[in-house]
């Protein structure tokens, strides 16, 4: 998309990046950045012309990573019929999502994404991001009841296994009725820095950017 798209998306997240990862800052101070983060990206995004090929290059790249272990829990959750539920905060949408998994060959059945969705033209040119914008801190707002069709297909499972890489992440299940949660965190940066904060809100953590080989041994210990 160009130069002048790419220095000035670099400086976003130099500004709100560290504030992302803080846990040290007050939660609706980093609400309020995130939600200035993500707002002036989409903007920019549609002002520097995305179009649907972009995401296609962007899947087709060979840039965008699973976790190791990522394939091997997502086969195990359609091979037992067990819902996926991906809320996402992904700043290219739900669509590039849809568009990778399809392109890994795991796009199941099983999967169900909510997250960000940007308005299309007929020449497929961002024209506008559907309200209300999903960012990494509002997750706890994004009651999976807002979404009937996904909500139908989970509401019946009260076991619940929650995995994400923010402290608002546990967040996530606000509403839901479950009877037994097991909450799964990444910490992937600051480890040091957050790793207090982080082992009062999850069960169990994951740092460094490791696999997904944890995960995977308890889902087959629990099937």
């Amino acid at each position: 998309m160009g130069d002048d798209y790419a220095k000035k998306a670099q400086v976003l997240s130099k500004k709100y990046h560290p504030i992302e990862i803080n846990s040290k800052i007050p939660i609706e101070e980093k609400k309020k950045a995130m939600e200035e983060w993500w707002t002036t990206h989409f903007d920019l995004l549609i002002k520097s012309g995305l179009n649907k090929k972009h995401l296609e290059k962007t899947v087709e790249s060979g840039k965008i990573k699973l976790r190791e272990g990522a394939k091997e829990f997502f086969d195990l959750l359609h091979r037992y019929e067990i819902p996926l539920v991906i809320m996402s905060a992904s700043g290219l949408g739900g669509d590039v999502i849809s568009m990778f998994l399809k392109e890994e060959g795991k796009l199941f059945s099983n999967i169900y994404i909510i997250s960000n969705s940007f308005i299309w033209d007929k020449n497929g040119n961002a024209v506008g991001v559907k309200e209300p914008i999903i960012h990494s801190l509002n997750k706890d707002e994004t009651i999976i009841q807002d979404f009937p069709l996904i909500y139908e297909k989970v509401k019946d499972r009260k076991n619940v296994l929650l995995m994400g890489d923010n402290l608002e992440d546990t967040g996530m299940i606000e509403g839901f009725g479950y009877d037994y949660l097991i909450k799964i965190g990444f910490l992937n940066e600051v480890v040091n820095e957050n790793l207090e904060e982080y082992k009062k809100v999850f069960d169990v953590l994951i740092t460094n950017d490791s696999s997904m080989a944890y995960v995977n041994t308890l889902l087959k210990e629990i099937l």
